[in-house]
């Protein structure tokens, strides 16, 4: 049934963290349920482990859309050429919801977020005519933001030539600071490499993001990572294009990866007792804090 004030759909791609995923979804139901009308649940192709998301599926009921790609692209580059065969292009994460959401809002997830306030309702309030809403930049990784230079507010306003960019990178350098010659470009290298609309928990404005994205225009489809990240590419080119996007600090509302031992999701992917760990912390929180039983 569709809610009053539903203006929204989630997208997900849920790879592995069968227990993680279960929190994210239902603390967001918890707190931003009324904005909410549909979960599209892209199950990727490829799992860590054998699925366990059934569960899941049947507390979350007609809410979901499930769909599971034909492709598994992990963090591989996207391919222009084929962004225009539908099989391949809804591969790409998060590209299925994009394209079948008829909401003017969609909400992009991962899949390891702990809820603990309405941030749905938050970020409409600051859309105001913007392409996005969510925490801008991965800062913490860039030379601009060490040399105190730019952060998430001020990014529109830091514009250097290629060569001040260089001098920057060379005195301040980044953690990632050998991957950036391959990503900046010489005549264009605003935004910097690091400039990007967080997917951890981003809110589209799909009435300005569709029409200028493919299938529809030309910028690259928001969850490639043909530029240092994912989503890098889609925002620089929307940045030239004259996009605007809101920076918001969502940490009072939410927390990204909030039960890792090492603050980031991705490490546990690689490590099978870190993931085991994760995991039996989010399965006892469901037990705790919504009555599950397994």
């Amino acid at each position: 049934m569709t809610r009053k004030k539903a203006v929204v759909d989630v997208a997900i791609n849920a790879y592995g963290k069968p227990y993680q995923t279960a929190v994210t979804l239902l603390s967001l139901l918890k707190h931003s349920g009324e904005w909410i009308d549909k979960i599209y649940f892209v199950e990727e192709k490829k799992q860590p482990e054998t699925p366990k998301y059934q569960f899941l599926l049947d507390q979350l009921g007609d809410r979901v859309i499930y769909y599971k790609p034909n492709f598994w692209l992990w963090v591989n580059k996207v391919y222009g050429f084929l962004q225009n065969f539908k099989t391949y292009r809804h591969s790409v994460r998060y590209q299925y919801a994009w394209e079948k959401t008829d909401k003017d809002y969609l909400l992009i997830l991962h899949n390891d977020v702990h809820f603990k306030g309405d941030l749905v309702g938050a970020y409409l309030s600051k859309m105001e005519g913007h392409t996005a809403v969510g925490k801008i930049g991965q800062c913490w990784n860039c030379s601009a933001h060490k040399a105190k230079l730019c952060d998430g507010d001020t990014y529109t306003q830091y514009r250097p030539d290629y060569e001040s960019l260089k001098k920057v990178l060379s005195e301040y350098p980044g953690a990632r600071k050998e991957m950036y010659a391959s990503m900046i470009e010489k005549d264009r290298p605003w935004p910097l490499p690091e400039c990007r609309m967080n997917e951890y928990v981003a809110m589209i404005n799909m009435t300005k993001a569709r029409p200028a994205t493919v299938p529809h225009g030309k910028t690259m489809v928001f969850g490639s990572l043909n530029k240092l990240d994912v989503g890098v590419d889609w925002f620089f080119q929307l940045n030239n294009e004259g996009h605007t996007f809101a920076n918001f600090d969502y940490d009072p509302y939410a927390v990204h990866s909030w039960v890792s031992l090492k603050n980031a999701g991705h490490d546990a992917l690689f490590n099978n007792d870190l993931y085991q760990y994760e995991e039996s912390v989010a399965r006892q929180f469901l037990k705790e804090e919504y009555g599950m039983e397994f």
